[in-house]
């Protein structure tokens, strides 16, 4: 297959982030008054129209959905891995944001010979509100990490998979216990390698479940996200060394795996409702 993105129309603005297995536009585009575009990719692509229109839209999916209206702000678009889509567009300006995904994000337990099925805006919330999250997270720096994307694209590939694939409505397997020993290892894990890129195929990796099970797992035994508990944890690992050293706060940061001071800032007022150095002079001197 050769690999095909060609949008048509103009691009006002765009940005682009990366990260393992999923990667993010931000864009501003402007097409018409008749504009065709084509794509075709080895991964998983999602469009989420945050706000503008098109007088009109007609889209066909090879193989599979044909559609004819317009583009509206809410509206999702899925066009599967190597699957063909050809797009024309009337005028219009878009602000909408896509998410390239790889398809081995996918539940190993899908099953062989698994497909996808391709569409032109319509109304997922969810996947709505997930795209969201990653642009939240990509355009504030990356505050809350792998691990935080790691889950996000983790619901979206099960979603995918539940609701436009040939398992579609497939029930949530039951999900597995996490207690013990298994535990133990993961959390004791997690104290070792706070300084570093914690994810959350490791963490799974030392439950001895994939990654889908181990979000699920995590979540019943701990009450809280793997992402969640992370932060909460290097949080509590920078109060203490705010309290018993005299490292630089920067340092602290980098130690307790933040990508820097500010980033240890943001996170730790939204914990403690005080920055890490009024938290310093409090503890020392209170």
């Amino acid at each position: 297959m050769t690999a095909v993105r060609e949008p048509g129309g103009r691009y006002l603005q765009l940005r682009e982030y990366r990260w393992a297995g999923v990667g993010l536009e931000v864009a501003r585009w402007q097409s018409g008054p008749a504009t065709e575009g084509v794509c075709q990719l080895s991964e998983h692509l999602l469009l989420v129209t945050l706000g503008g229109v098109t007088s009109r839209t007609e889209a066909r999916i090879e193989d599979g959905h044909r559609y004819a209206g317009a583009d509206f702000p809410g509206a999702v678009t899925f066009i599967p891995a190597n699957r063909r889509r050809v797009a024309r567009h009337g005028r219009g300006l878009l602000d909408y944001v896509t998410i390239r995904l790889d398809p081995a994000q996918v539940p190993a337990g899908a099953g062989d010979g698994v497909e996808f099925i391709g569409f032109t805006n319509r109304v997922d919330p969810l996947v709505r509100q997930l795209t969201l999250a990653l642009r939240d997270e990509a355009t504030s720096g990356g505050v809350a990490g792998q691990l935080f994307v790691d889950g996000v694209t983790t619901t979206l590939a099960l979603h995918l998979l539940r609701r436009y694939s040939s398992r579609v409505n497939i029930s949530a397997a039951p999900t597995p216990a996490l207690a013990g020993t298994r535990l133990r290892e993961v959390l004791e894990h997690i104290d070792d390698e706070l300084g570093g890129d914690l994810r959350l195929d490791r963490l799974a990796g030392v439950a001895e479940l994939d990654r889908h099970q181990f979000g699920r797992a995590f979540k019943k035994a701990i009450g809280v996200s793997p992402h969640r508990y992370v932060l909460q944890r290097r949080v509590e690992r920078a109060a203490e060394l705010l309290t018993r050293s005299d490292r630089p706060i920067a340092e602290i940061a980098l130690l307790v795996g933040m990508s820097s001071q500010s980033h240890l800032t943001t996170v730790f007022r939204r914990v403690f409702g005080d920055t890490p150095h009024a938290y310093r002079r409090a503890t020392r001197h209170g």
